[in-house]
């Protein structure tokens, strides 16, 4: 019975859209699991993004990274986060930029000023439909007390791409970042453990193949990341993959705590293998709510030590952010294997 419970919120949770402001309350879900307790959060029920919880870059270059890997976006504050008064829509928009032929699209991202180690994390989103779309919910590391950044560690928590060929709306990657050095111990560890039968992947990462596409309604997407190192994806609360792993630098010793980011990004190799719909944009990953939980009595919180605050910086003059790429400290997040 309580198996039913579950399917019923959960199919009913998946059902709807974003709540009015009226009847949008913020109780947990079903799966969050006992005796945690809620550490941090944001219901977006307001008309402005808080920027008390949220950066709208990456962490690198001063705070100021606006793109990565061979993305056509750069992330921009100008009309890329839209909220409605219940859903965060973090909106791609066609825009080319003069001198540089790359970029192509504007598009909206979060990285929160929170954070942290181990937890349970959820949000109920969903995704674009666009041929070329790519977005993510993920974790990666803060700097550390000399202000230096280093990667891994990573989690994607989800990455959705739709290139409407080797990636299609059925399928969700997920997984965790290892880069351990050729004859040497892998650090991060990353041995799978549990695999259910809808996910496809060997080691820390792979594919869930869903019975439904994943742009035609609202999903839960959570991951528990728990005190024995072991990190399991969920949607909907459907327990998909469980591996081993270590939140450590490169040399072993630990990293610092984990960020949470969420963005849309648009095209490169991965995403636009087989093209953009350009047709079809603007284009949102619809967010309704983020939310972390810690174990009662083991709370691991920090506070982020690199960011900007861009988003509304310019009212008063109305003038946009430059449209200039600033990528040169930043190494390049991986992509998985083309198949």
């Amino acid at each position: 019975m309580k198996f039913v419970r579950f399917l019923t919120a959960s199919l009913l949770l998946a059902a709807a859209g974003c709540a009015t402001p009226a009847t949008k309350a913020a109780s947990d879900s079903p799966y969050v699991p006992g005796g945690y307790v809620k550490v941090f959060g944001d219901e977006f029920n307001d008309t402005r993004l808080d920027l008390g919880k949220w950066w709208t870059r990456y962490i690198y270059n001063k705070g100021m990274l606006d793109t990565l890997n061979d993305e056509r976006q750069l992330f921009r504050e100008n009309g890329n986060h839209v909220l409605t008064g219940t859903c965060l829509n973090l909106t791609a928009i066609r825009k080319d930029h003069p001198g540089q032929p790359r970029f192509q699209y504007e598009s909206g991202m979060i990285r929160s000023k929170v954070t942290f180690k181990y937890g349970y994390y959820e949000i109920r989103a969903k995704m674009p439909g666009a041929l070329g779309v790519w977005p993510a919910f993920w974790l990666n590391s803060d700097a550390g007390p000399d202000g230096k950044t280093s990667w891994p560690p990573e989690i994607d928590i989800l990455e959705f791409v739709n290139n409407g060929k080797d990636d299609r709306p059925d399928m969700l990657h997920i997984g965790a970042v290892s880069r351990p050095k050729k004859g040497e111990a892998n650090p991060w560890n990353g041995t799978q453990v549990f695999a259910d039968p809808t996910f496809k992947g060997k080691g820390s990462g792979g594919y869930y193949y869903a019975p439904f596409k994943f742009p035609e309604a609202f999903h839960l997407y959570a991951l528990l990341w728990d005190t024995d190192d072991t990190v399991t994806w969920f949607v909907d609360g459907k327990k998909l993959l469980t591996v081993k792993y270590n939140w450590v630098l490169g040399n072993g010793k630990p990293a610092p705590y984990a960020h949470v980011l969420l963005n849309l990004s648009v095209g490169g190799q991965w995403a636009g293998r087989h093209g953009i719909e350009e047709k079809l944009f603007p284009q949102a990953f619809e967010v309704d709510y983020v939310r972390v939980y810690q174990k009662k009595g083991q709370i691991l919180t920090g506070e982020g030590r690199i960011g900007q605050d861009l988003l509304y910086r310019d009212e008063k003059s109305a003038a946009p952010v430059a449209a200039t790429a600033t990528t040169a400290a930043a190494a390049p997040l991986p992509m998985p294997n083309a198949k």
